[in-house]
């Protein structure tokens, strides 16, 4: 195999059918008008850092490159054909691919790769490769309607209430000259055998494997065959509940959207990087999000190792206005050879663990006070089951999610009827002081597979996304917050939980954050809480786009943000929590609260003495504690509190002072530290120290919280 992969490229724009003047054998290599280019890529991408776009990630200057897609794009090479075919990955969308202005192949579809023969041109001497790429296909974005999509593309970059309208095009996945024919592995394990089948013959056999385990069951054994890794495990849904090697496993996931809208970019290091947070946060599942990609070999390769398994969807998702796929012949064809071209091509992964049609595909249904999630009647998703069930016999199916037979998490609907939350979505949304706890508390989900809090950027981030003179005021008022996350900026929300003290961007993003991290890591236990829960994925774990108010818990840059680690700490094994009605208990004669797992609970003022002891439930009065208190579990989970109706006096704390010593962080004062944030790779963080207390978090370079700074 020869690569193509890498900067000998060149790229240049054109209109109509201009393209065919440039693709000749005859041109001149530095001709006017061409730029460097680079395979994998994206177009946008090699615009920008040939100088001939603005950048995308600042404030609002997406919006100058939404001409890009409307033009045709010329890629060339020179290159000598010293094997027969040319293999193309993938290629987004359409294109047209000429050797020394000669016409060999079209292709549509960024999913599925194409061979085309070169062997005409293996005479030693140097050629000239071109590939025209075409422009992008219309598709629809979030607000309209799913039935008017005719493509398998993305549809987040038509714009989305997480990133701008970025539509990609490129030759997005490698280039490469190749001997023969492709060779995709067949795995399986049964009766104790493992093997891998490549076009009928088995290449590998092993009597009892050692098996795959995804993280935190055991080791991820992988195995080298032909130039694959493969792993033995098997992998079942019994209803929602998945069976790893016959383990009933407790599904700890998160949401995945694609890392940026130019995903052609190759970013192997945050790819990694992303991943083993992950890993790290105890997660055991990634639901690859049907709004974004199928996702890559490099993906599915470090699922793999770390021990993550996948749920993914094929690239289908709802609309504002009417969420049902197409149902003419035509669509229904186009899908089912979409996945022709992809199951084989995941499959060997023992990371993969279930197919899923697409994302929130329902309709209307009279009597309702939710959606109906489409289920295999829909012609579309019976295709696309159909070839699951032939090229990768035995791997979960799901039509969709939330697959029903109730859509929404929330109260009337929960009401209306209980035992129908099977596998539900929803909230996005923080839904105040006393109205979070108690839809959390009052959920009945088996699956809970999407729901989210939404909270302000990182200050890192934020510095590099917003000029300075443009970040406050930091509501919907202000043009470009409306451009960077809109739809999830709650500023309003957050001013009356702290009841309208906000004056500055800085108390903003602590106050908005520490929302998101107190109130997702609550509904993640929550959902743990209830007996028949089998698993639990929130929305998002890392923003493809960098914005000013998102749900993702990892920024762009790859930093996470304090909820990262609230349901980092609640998918730990033995996480003890607790059920109550509010941390802001206002107007209350009592404190109450009910302790789930086996730890002991405190009631703890500002000052470190002890006001109430309990197993299993606590209480003491309101006048008894101090204006902000600590509901304290064993020191593996602790939750902060107010005596007032709002979370203000936060703002008004006494100074604790912080001491940092060889990897030992020391509460040296004599008031609690709270919501300690510590900067470096750290191995916990939101931190509340009672006085005295020191817990070891490795290498930090500084720290902050309400009432304490490094």
């Amino acid at each position: 195999m020869t690569s193509l992969a890498g900067d000998g490229w060149q790229l240049r724009a054109c209109l109509g059918d201009e393209w065919r003047w440039h693709v000749g054998p005859n041109k001149t290599w530095d001709a006017p008008g061409w730029l460097p280019a680079r395979v994998p890529g994206s177009v946008l991408d090699d615009l920008v850092r040939a100088g001939e776009a603005a950048s995308p990630y600042h404030e609002r200057d997406s919006r100058l490159s939404e001409w890009v897609p409307e033009r045709t794009w010329v890629y060339r090479r020179r290159f000598v054909a010293d094997a027969p075919t040319l293999r193309f990955e993938g290629v987004d969308f359409a294109c047209t691919v000429l050797v020394d202005g000669r016409e060999l192949a079209t292709h549509e579809g960024l999913f599925a790769p194409f061979d085309v023969d070169v062997s005409g041109f293996a005479d030693g001497a140097e050629h000239l490769l071109a590939v025209v790429v075409h422009p992008a296909p219309v598709s629809e974005p979030q607000v309209g309607k799913t039935s008017r999509v005719r493509v398998h593309k993305p549809r987040m970059n038509y714009g989305w209430d997480f990133c701008p309208r970025l539509v990609h095009q490129g030759i997005w996945r490698p280039v490469a000259l190749v001997d023969g024919p492709e060779r995709l592995p067949l795995v399986t394990l049964a009766g104790g055998v493992g093997t891998v089948e490549i076009d009928g013959e088995v290449v590998l056999r092993v009597e009892e494997p050692e098996l795959w385990w995804p993280n935190g069951l055991g080791a991820q054994r992988l195995y080298e065959v032909e130039g694959f890794r493969v792993g033995f495990r098997t992998v079942e849904l019994d209803g929602y509940r998945l069976v790893v090697n016959g383990v009933p496993t407790y599904i700890r996931g998160w949401n995945w959207c694609p890392l940026d809208p130019l995903y052609g970019v190759p970013r192997p290091e945050k790819l990694e990087r992303l991943l083993t947070l992950a890993q790290r946060a105890n997660v055991n599942l990634l639901r690859v999000w049907g709004g974004g990609l199928v996702e890559t070999t490099e993906f599915y390769e470090l699922c793999d190792r770390l021990g993550l398994l996948v749920w993914q969807e094929l690239s289908q998702s709802s609309s504002g206005i009417e969420s049902v796929p197409a149902t003419d012949d035509a669509f229904v064809e186009l899908m089912r050879e979409e996945a022709r071209a992809i199951v084989p091509r995941r499959r060997r992964h023992p990371s993969l663990a279930l197919w899923c049609g697409g994302n929130e595909l329902a309709g209307k249904q009279e009597g309702r006070s939710d959606d109906v999630p489409l289920d295999d009647s829909h012609p579309v998703l019976a295709a696309l089951h159909e070839v699951v069930r032939e090229l990768d016999p035995g791997r979960g199916w799901l039509p969709t999610s939330p697959s029903g037979p109730r859509f929404l998490n929330r109260l009337d609907v929960i009401a209306e009827d209980p035992e129908g939350q099977h596998d539900v979505h929803g909230p996005w949304e923080h839904q105040g002081l006393r109205d979070h706890y108690a839809l959390y508390d009052g959920g009945t989900a088996i699956l809970h597979s999407e729901f989210g809090v939404e909270g302000m950027a990182n200050r890192g981030g934020l510095e590099q996304l917003i000029d300075e003179e443009h970040r406050w005021p930091c509501d919907r008022t202000n043009p470009v917050y409306e451009h960077l996350g809109a739809w999830w900026n709650n500023a309003p929300l957050v001013q009356r939980c702290f009841d309208g003290r906000i004056e500055d961007v800085e108390t903003m993003r602590r106050c908005s954050q520490w929302l998101q991290y107190d109130g997702l890591r609550y509904a993640v236990e929550a959902n743990m809480r209830r007996e028949r829960s089998v698993g639990v994925l929130p929305w998002q774990f890392a923003e493809s786009f960098p914005n000013a108010w998102c749900t993702a818990a990892v920024d762009w840059w790859g930093e996470p943000k304090p909820a990262y680690w609230g349901v980092a700490r609640a998918y730990r094994e033995g996480h003890p929590s607790a059920r109550f009605a509010t941390c802001a208990w206002g107007g209350e004669a009592e404190v109450r609260a009910v302790v789930h797992g086996d730890a002991p609970a405190r009631l703890v003022n500002l000052d470190g003495t002890v006001v109430a002891e309990g197993h299993g439930e606590i209480s003491a009065p309101t006048e008894e504690l101090s204006d902000v208190f600590v509901l304290d579990l064993d020191g593996r989970n602790r939750y902060v509190m107010t005596t007032a109706k709002t979370l203000a006096p936060l703002l008004d704390l006494p100074r604790a002072t912080l001491a940092l010593v060889d990897g030992v962080l020391t509460n040296t004062g004599g008031v609690a530290a709270l919501g300690v944030i510590l900067q470096g790779d750290v191995e916990d963080n939101v931190l509340d120290l009672l006085p005295g207390e020191s817990r070891r978090v490795g290498p930090a370079t500084g720290a902050e919280g309400w009432n304490a700074a490094l």
